[in-house]
């Protein structure tokens, strides 16, 4: 395991903070590339999962960088002390993955899960373990079934109450259009659902990230399929039942949104939110709400003015405030045209938290790409996908909400 610790110089944060133009209440915690090897950045290049808060310590990955160029996997204190934990494509064939993606899963006994959407068995992606001491492994590789009917590319994975892994894969399985499988606490791996299983792709194909419900059943999106080919709203049951509960562009300017990406998050009133990366009413993309009976409405859409000062085409999905608001990021527009954090109501009072690149050389960051968290200590916590004060390839940042 390749590991190390970088200590972010009092001097050089003393300086950004000096430097916001924007209340002052966004602090970056660290600026990718601050140990470059030549061409290489070795604590990583464009950070790719949302936060996951283990105690007093966040994790995260980065989707290129590291000693073999395929990605890296990192920790940091809230007080910025950066640990990269592990440098990916360190095995022969990348056997440990390549590429980590989004949503990182805290797992019993202080255990971190992520995904790899490369590396593994036929280059199709693993899903890791970090142990609580340090120690990383290798759950699951794809593709280890012939045809690669297990799935290819996982999105995410996460604990049910059962204490077993629930995930997804955007392609691969019996018809080609991904899996959602489990993968029980002896490490038995089955498929639940193999999703293009009907006519046209109706049930959907190449699904998102899935949330478990306060119903016990499993929430999630698909990007293409779905009656109008446009994406869908989906329920599943922990057996694998899966029910469309809405397929997008039902209209015919596609008002709602289409091509959902992201993870849905349920509000205090037992409905879910999500966003669309296209379409809406200003074709950027959308917010929308969803009832698990499959009532559904827009409550935004993306790029209001000429400037899109609002933002444009969200990539990620939203989090829950403790005060049942909600947050989220659009990667593109804003008031610099690098991205926003945004804040938004249950009913859809919507406003700008954030504009990136409000520094000069977007030292606070750029291309907000993935969603915050919140800490147990209130504020949020991200990444940014480029900028800061290196050569650009992205930030953690701190964001007083």
């Amino acid at each position: 395991m390749f590991r190390y610790t970088i200590l972010l110089s009092v001097m050089l944060g003393s300086l950004i903070a000096s430097m916001s133009t924007q209340a002052s209440h966004l602090t970056t915690m660290h600026s990718f590339c601050s140990l470059p090897d030549g061409s290489r950045c070795l604590d990583g290049e464009t950070p790719a999962s949302r936060l996951v808060e283990v105690g007093s310590e966040l994790y995260g990955t980065a989707a290129t960088g590291g000693s073999a160029s395929r990605g890296t996997l990192f920790r940091i204190s809230t007080a910025g002390t950066f640990t990269l934990l592990h440098a990916f494509c360190q095995e022969t064939y990348c056997s440990d993955g390549a590429g980590p993606g989004n949503y990182l899963s805290r797992g019993p006994s202080g255990a971190v899960y992520g995904i790899t959407a490369a590396g593994g068995t036929a280059d199709s992606g693993t899903i890791f373990k970090l142990s609580k001491d340090g120690t990383f492994s290798v759950v699951y590789k794809f593709c280890s079934e012939a045809r690669c009917v297990d799935g290819i590319q996982p999105v995410s994975v996460l604990f049910g109450g059962e204490g077993n892994l629930f995930g997804t894969t955007t392609s691969g399985g019996r018809h080609g259009g991904g899996t959602a499988f489990e993968i029980d606490t002896h490490g038995a791996f089955r498929v639940l659902y193999d999703f293009c299983a009907k006519d046209g792709c109706a049930d959907g194909a190449s699904p998102g990230a899935l949330v478990r419900g306060r119903d016990g059943n499993f929430y999630g999106t698909t990007l293409a399929g779905g009656a109008n080919h446009a994406g869908t709203v989906f329920r599943m049951t922990p057996g694998g039942k899966v029910t469309v509960l809405y397929s997008f562009c039902e209209t015919a300017r596609c008002l709602g949104g289409e091509q959902p990406a992201a993870m849905l998050v349920e509000g205090p009133n037992g409905d879910f939110y999500g966003t669309t990366t296209q379409r809406g009413a200003n074709r950027s993309g959308a917010i929308f709400e969803i009832s698990p009976a499959g009532v559904f409405r827009t409550l935004h859409s993306f790029c209001i003015d000429a400037k899109c000062s609002d933002g444009a085409n969200p990539v990620d999905g939203l989090v829950l405030a403790k005060d049942g608001t909600f947050y989220g990021t659009a990667s593109g527009g804003g008031r610099f045209n690098y991205g926003v954090v945004f804040h938004m109501t249950a009913t859809g009072r919507y406003s700008v938290a954030y504009n990136f690149c409000s520094l000069h050389g977007c030292f606070d960051g750029a291309d907000p790409a993935i969603s915050p968290i919140f800490g147990s200590d209130g504020l949020l916590y991200g990444v940014t996908a480029s900028g800061g004060i290196n050569t650009g390839d992205g930030t953690v940042y701190r964001l007083v909400p």
